[in-house]
């Protein structure tokens, strides 16, 4: 792509990524789908190669049936889906409503569209804010020693 001036990629990634639902391995690799099209995103930019990533929801052969109804349902007792996202799961809109944006992505009118993650689920179109570190504490390793266990849950575990 580099070679030939730019062009567009548009990786596969799943809510699952979140680490709620899945299992371990599962999650871990959607988590690393999302950050390699990010890096990709970023160390290509230049070049005009754009890099993004799509978590779609839609009806297929896996999300039908008792099975995928009960381990749904098994979340939502859970806590890991609220009601409003168990019934979307339950009543996902068939994959027709989640191919628009993979072509837009593609697209050039997307031509400077790069580096995010969205979510492409029936009518919803979303976007993943990026993670951005939050202040917890600082201290300065010039003049205080490190934390200790007990400042560190003040801190921390209290939160």
């Amino acid at each position: 792509m580099v070679a030939q001036g730019g062009g567009a990629i548009v990786n596969t990634s799943s809510f699952a990524f979140l680490g709620d639902y899945g299992g371990t391995g599962y999650p871990a690799g959607k988590g690393a789908v999302n950050g390699l099209t990010l890096a990709i995103a970023a160390e290509l930019r230049e070049h005009g190669v754009r890099a993004n990533v799509v978590c779609p929801g839609a009806r297929t052969r896996l999300s039908t049936g008792s099975d995928y109804e009960q381990h749904i349902a098994e979340l939502n007792r859970r806590g890991l889906l609220d009601d409003v996202s168990m019934q979307g799961a339950l009543d996902a809109a068939p994959p027709e409503y989640v191919a628009p944006t993979y072509a837009y992505l593609v697209g050039d009118q997307a031509k400077d569209v790069t580096g995010r993650i969205f979510i492409a689920a029936g009518g919803f179109v979303g976007e993943f804010a990026r993670p951005s570190p939050g202040f917890i504490g600082y201290r300065d390793h010039h003049s205080a020693p490190p934390w200790t266990s007990a400042e560190l849950h003040e801190l921390i575990g209290k939160s």
